[in-house]
């Protein structure tokens, strides 16, 4: 008997009736999240079946159903492929590079410093800089003319004359990453100094006493501490660096000569420039994949982290 009112006591406290000053209070966010994210989402998605060329809008077909055709024409299109190539580079080189000096970082800030907090302090302020002055700082940093970059290796004898980094094939890509990584980094750091400030300063005591260096206690006591919560950070940032679209735009709109063009850059270019709204639909699908991809992963690993605390 008291099973059977607990079960009904639960199903009661699910019931509308019951919750119902709580479901009307969060109805205009529901509405909002429906609105704003839910519908464009499945329109997107409905625009990348059809036929939605807006230069020929005039067309007998404008408007209809196109099935897979869109999906087919930027599969077999050279410069969508060479955007997916430059995505992977973009999304691995950033990743990979922004692990280890965040991890770098992280190490050094960890130590008990004079005036850490301010180091700390200043070592995010990359982040807190808004996307559109750090494009500007490197465009000028850049600069064939008045850039620092250039006046060094002038000046060191490695240049003879004013090279310019985001104007050339080979060192444009280089050029918006060491951008992007210097601006981003400081997000990762964050994750992985609160990891390691969850290292216990006991085991590297012992450790050091057991005479370990700084290298066996950072692969035999830091690392495996921090693997987990390190894992969950470095897929969120890759995430977001798939998903950053202002490094480049802003600083080379994807040249030159396509060269820093990434899937994002591209879907942009077909949807507000060429207007071609049906390519451009079906090119963010694809994009959208590759984060819910990403993004199930980072699920899992924040689920089974709290399944495993559980257990503790």
């Amino acid at each position: 008997m008291n099973k059977t009112k607990t079960k009904h006591e639960k199903l009661k406290e699910y019931s509308f009736r019951y919750n119902r000053n709580g479901y009307f209070l969060i109805a205009p966010a529901v509405i909002a999240i429906l609105l704003l994210s839910v519908y464009p989402l499945l329109n997107g998605i409905w625009i990348s079946f059809l036929n939605y060329d807006m230069t020929k809008a005039r067309a007998s077909d404008f408007g209809t159903f196109a099935g897979l055709k869109n999906y087919m024409v930027i599969f077999s299109n050279s410069k969508y492929r060479n955007a997916v190539a430059n995505s992977v580079v973009w999304t691995l080189v950033n990743l990979i590079v922004q692990v280890a000096l965040a991890t770098g970082i992280a190490l050094v800030l960890n130590e008990k410093l004079k005036g850490r907090a301010i180091f700390r302090t200043l070592a995010l302020l990359p982040w807190a800089i808004p996307a559109a002055i750090s494009a500007l700082t490197f465009s000028a940093l850049y600069d064939t003319k008045i850039g620092a970059f250039n006046a060094i290796l002038i000046r060191l004898g490695i240049l003879k004359e004013g090279y310019s980094f985001l104007g050339n094939v080979g060192t444009a890509m280089p050029a918006v990453i060491i951008a992007n990584v210097w601006k981003s980094t400081p997000f990762l750091m964050i994750f992985i100094l609160a990891a390691l400030q969850g290292v216990s300063y006991d085991m590297y005591e012992s450790a050091a006493i057991d005479g370990a260096g700084k290298i066996k206690r950072f692969l035999y006591i830091t690392l495996p501490n921090i693997k987990e919560p390190m894992a969950v950070a470095v897929i969120l940032n890759a995430i977001s660096i798939f998903n950053n679209f202002n490094a480049i735009w802003l600083l080379t709109q994807g040249g030159p000569l396509n060269s820093t063009e990434i899937m994002y850059t591209y879907a942009y270019r077909q949807a507000f420039v060429d207007h071609k709204f049906g390519y451009a639909a079906a090119t963010s699908v694809v994009i959208f994949i590759v984060i819910a991809i990403l993004t199930v992963i980072y699920i899992k690993m924040i689920s089974s982290k709290k399944i495993k605390r559980r257990r503790l």
